[in-house]
């Protein structure tokens, strides 16, 4: 059973894992595309994503936003379930607030960017932000975090 149960921490993890490149291969590979539509130079996008090339830039660029929320909304679900496997409780309140906060907080960034006519400079700190909510980033702050709370009880 202990080894079962190990095997399944490891097979989680790594999907995680998986999952955070999966990500990167595709907003590569569409940052790739829209820079070759917006300067008008061949695509070096690959042709493992066959949407891609026939894809105007405007599309594009607003499928981004919405892959960003599918893909933080994945995240979520994938590390609340690494979670339960590895500890056995549901820590899904606790990633929520930490996911309310990130989320804010990059929808206060581009708001003030928007009120202040500075979205260049604060864009960055909203995709910072929402970038830790689609990595496998606050996986490895929540285990250790947990452990360590769990040892702070006992």
């Amino acid at each position: 059973m202990k080894r079962k149960r190990r095997l399944w921490i490891i097979l989680s993890v790594i999907g995680v894992i998986i999952l955070g490149f999966y990500r990167e291969f595709i907003f590569v590979h569409i940052n790739e595309q829209l820079f070759a539509l917006w300067y008008d130079e061949p695509s070096r996008a690959s042709d493992w994503i066959p949407f891609l090339k026939s894809t105007d830039y405007y599309t594009l660029y607003y499928a981004k936003w919405f892959l960003t929320v599918f893909f933080a909304a994945l995240f979520y679900v994938a590390i609340v379930g690494v979670l339960k496997v590895i500890f056995n409780a549901n820590y899904w309140k606790e990633l929520g607030v930490i996911y309310a906060v990130l989320t804010v907080g990059a929808i206060t960034a581009m708001g003030l960017g928007y009120v202040t006519n500075s979205v260049e400079d604060l864009y960055i700190i909203a995709r910072f932000l929402m970038g830790i909510a689609q990595s496998p980033l606050l996986l490895m702050i929540m285990i250790p975090g947990i452990m360590l709370r769990k040892s702070l009880r006992t």
